[in-house]
């Protein structure tokens, strides 16, 4: 989204669980319209009389997403479980939601996007938005790095992008690969030497970034700064950067390796960056349980990081 465009509007569906839901999705509302987006609330339209049918059906009509706060009285309500009177405002607001992915379900996939704050779950969402066959955006905190995903998705910035189609490559056909001479291999004189047979190699794949971070917190000594900041100067060293990794620096501990992950994952070589924090963490902290906890979720990852 560029600057001279409009922002962009977005209306928060959610439910009045309790005083502390209903606080976190206030600190939601302010966090979106702080990045530039102007997120609607029923909050401020609370503050004078309403006709709350017309609110919310002008609320979802006229934004360009609708989010959908999880929430478990959200889900029974929206999903039909909820007794006649109760929470009659999330029953009538699902209900235009439901009409909607009713009536053009490729519309509503564009335009309802599921979304788990913080302390939420997924299966806190309605039935009708699709379950774990669509996507949903976990907003970890209330952060920049930690609302990323659904920050692109809401301002149209993509991460990755489809590259530009290069040219077709030109192939002989079949007559033309059976008139060229055929090139027979030198004599061999000795036997070669055959490798003993190695299992095969499993397939790496990028560990689960929740996981990797929760077994780097287990180190005892990484919750200090200092130390982290060591941990990413000797990553640095190992890829030969001439400095360290970079990655965000926070004092709050997940956040920093929250940070520190996600950098890790937009690498080109991100198997080499993993072998990097591994190799610096077994430096500082060898015998830790946590390193063990790390060694454990790479190598499930398809990481070879050698024997113990």
């Amino acid at each position: 989204m560029s600057e001279a465009s409009s922002p962009v509007r977005v209306f928060i569906s959610y439910a009045h669980d309790d005083q502390k839901h209903m606080d976190r999705v206030r600190e939601f509302w302010v966090f979106l319209r702080s990045c530039g987006i102007d997120a609607e609330l029923d909050l401020p339209a609370d503050e004078r009389r309403q006709d709350w049918s017309l609110w919310m059906l002008r609320g979802i009509r006229d934004s360009r997403f609708a989010l959908v706060v999880a929430s478990p009285q959200y889900k029974r309500r929206a999903d039909g479980d909820a007794e006649a009177g109760e929470g009659m405002g999330v029953q009538w607001e699902t209900g235009l939601l439901r009409r909607l992915v009713y009536e053009d379900p490729a519309r509503a996939l564009d335009r309802i996007v599921p979304v788990v704050l913080p302390d939420g779950s997924a299966t806190d969402l309605p039935a009708w938005l699709g379950g774990a066959t669509t996507t949903y955006y976990r907003v970890e905190d209330f952060t920049v790095p930690g609302a990323e995903r659904l920050l692109r998705l809401l301002t149209g910035q993509p991460f990755e992008t489809v590259p530009e189609l290069g040219p077709v490559p030109t192939l002989a056909a079949r007559d033309e690969v059976a008139r060229q001479p055929l090139k027979l291999p030198d004599p061999v004189t000795e036997p070669a030497q055959v490798p003993a047979p190695r299992p095969p190699r499993a397939t790496f794949r990028f560990p689960d970034q929740g996981a990797l971070v929760d077994a780097l917190l287990a180190c005892r000594d990484i919750h200090m700064l200092a130390v982290r900041n060591e941990l990413v100067l000797l990553m640095g060293e190992h890829l030969g950067l001439g400095h360290a990794f970079p990655a965000p620096e926070s004092p709050d501990t997940r956040t920093h390796l929250r940070s520190l992950v996600r950098s890790v994952s937009r690498t080109p070589t991100r198997d080499a960056a993993l072998k990097a924090l591994f190799v610096a963490l077994e430096e500082i902290a060898p015998d830790d349980v946590g390193t063990a906890g790390v060694r454990a979720v790479l190598t499930a990852a398809g990481l070879d990081l050698g024997e113990e």
